[in-house]
């Protein structure tokens, strides 16, 4: 059998849970911002992941015990959330000037015509970047 497992074990697993899902909730509430403010959402998704981590570490040394753990699917589909949405903004960083410049022009877009317009200039823009890309050895 097992040794039981310490309840600091157990504090720390539910600390870190706690921390998870905020950092999780921040990760998705920023996603919803205009840029650049939604870029901080790299660092609450950097945060739950390491959260999320530790808290799947902690949960299966309290699992291993043969104590029950109720959380360990949440935290994991929570963890790979994390993982995207992380994915998510490393990207958003990579193309932001043209993320920046599609933005700021529908902000101003009042018609379907100016959306469409906004639409089309980012399309050309996307096409002449990747046009450069793959011109460059």
């Amino acid at each position: 059998m097992a040794p039981p497992v310490p309840p600091e074990v157990v504090d720390r697993a539910a600390r870190r849970f706690k921390l998870f899902g905020v950092a999780l909730v921040a990760t998705l509430v920023v996603a919803g911002l205009p840029l650049p403010a939604r870029l901080t959402g790299l660092g609450f998704a950097g945060l739950a992941i390491w959260a999320g981590i530790r808290l799947l570490l902690d949960l299966t040394a309290v699992r291993r015990a043969g104590q029950p753990t109720a959380g360990w699917l949440t935290a994991a589909a929570g963890l790979g959330l994390a993982v995207l949405m992380f994915l998510r903004f490393g990207l958003e960083i990579t193309v932001y000037p043209l993320l920046a410049e599609q933005e700021r022009c529908l902000s101003g877009a009042i018609t379907h015509q100016d959306r469409d317009d906004c639409r089309i200039q980012f399309e050309q823009r996307q096409e002449e970047i990747l046009r450069r890309v793959r011109a460059t050895p």
